[in-house]
């Protein structure tokens, strides 16, 4: 049954259904005890205290309609408590419940330009005064490279002879959208501070030192032990016989041999460096056997670093 808490709601449905029913016999209006159910039923979930004003004015309007029924206004206290239960229906709606936009992604940023690289060497790193190297350089993502000591700007990748009369570092430059890099290397120059050619009486196509040649080498070693603190440069030679590529080897086995001739007789090693050049820079006339016999050679150098 339901529960009727507004005793002037109480009294005035009792007149009303008394006198309808007692004098004219009317049934009272459900739709009066519909509306008050729905109040109540309001008034139960807290709505009265939810959304007060809209509340009250609908239980206003409900015992308006029980007011009007006490001289038995059946048609206005139907049309009062209609309202007043549309009312009722209407209490406090749901408020629409706003959903946050989540916010757009940051733009993705570009990806940064790949940064340059560059590498360089120089082919021999150390020369003799008068000599020449070849420096070699690779990079990438570069879109300008440069060489410093007067060299200026090149391609991204490729060599180039130079030829510094002193000891030179040369600084390889390569610049793109992603920064630029450096690399250097260093060309160290010699100059001869002495000078003694070893006539040793090598074989034709032969680089083996003969027991006839151990004076020749005891000078060496006494004039290379003037100068302990100092590099020595072994360079050999041929003759004119045999092709240039032979010949170069050939030579370089020759400066070889007056090496190790030199170490085992008490020479540093690590003081010594080896070339051969061949059939280059005669010193006889290769038409003649005694001109030929000349130039297979090997000069002893003492060397300096030039600054």
């Amino acid at each position: 049954m339901p529960k009727f808490r507004s005793p002037k709601s109480l009294l005035w449905l009792a007149v009303c259904v008394a006198f309808v029913s007692g004098l004219v016999g009317c049934a009272p209006p459900q739709e009066l005890v519909t509306a008050n159910e729905a109040i109540e039923k309001a008034r139960q979930e807290g709505k009265d205290k939810e959304c007060p004003d809209e509340f009250h004015a609908a239980e206003n309007m409900k015992n308006e309609a029980y007011a009007i029924c006490q001289p038995c206004d059946t048609k206005k206290a139907i049309e009062l408590a209609n309202q007043a239960l549309a009312k009722t229906q209407a209490l406090c709606p749901a408020k629409p419940v706003v959903v946050a936009e989540k916010p757009a992604p940051p733009p993705v940023a570009p990806a940064p330009a790949p940064s340059a690289s560059v590498s360089v060497s120089a082919s021999p790193s150390t020369v003799q005064q008068g000599q020449c190297a070849m420096l070699n350089w690779t990079t990438s993502n570069a879109s300008s490279v440069t060489i410093d000591q007067g060299v200026g700007a090149v391609d991204a990748n490729g060599s180039r002879r130079v030829c510094p009369d002193h000891t030179t570092s040369y600084g390889v430059t390569a610049s793109g959208p992603g920064g630029s890099r450096s690399a250097s290397t260093t060309v160290t120059v010699n100059k001869v501070v002495d000078r003694l050619t070893l006539h040793v009486n090598f074989d034709f196509n032969k680089a083996t030192i003969r027991k006839a040649d151990d004076a020749d080498l005891k000078k060496a070693i006494a004039f290379i032990q003037k100068y302990s603190g100092s590099q020595i440069s072994l360079v050999g030679y041929t003759d004119s016989i045999g092709s240039d590529k032979y010949n170069l080897k050939l030579s370089e086995k020759r400066a070889e041999a007056v090496k190790d001739y030199l170490v085992k007789h008490g020479a540093q090693a690590s003081r010594i460096q080896t070339e051969g050049r061949g059939k280059a820079d005669p010193i006889g006339d290769n038409k003649t056997e005694k001109g030929r016999a000349e130039n297979r050679r090997v000069e002893v150098l003492i060397l300096s670093e030039a600054t």
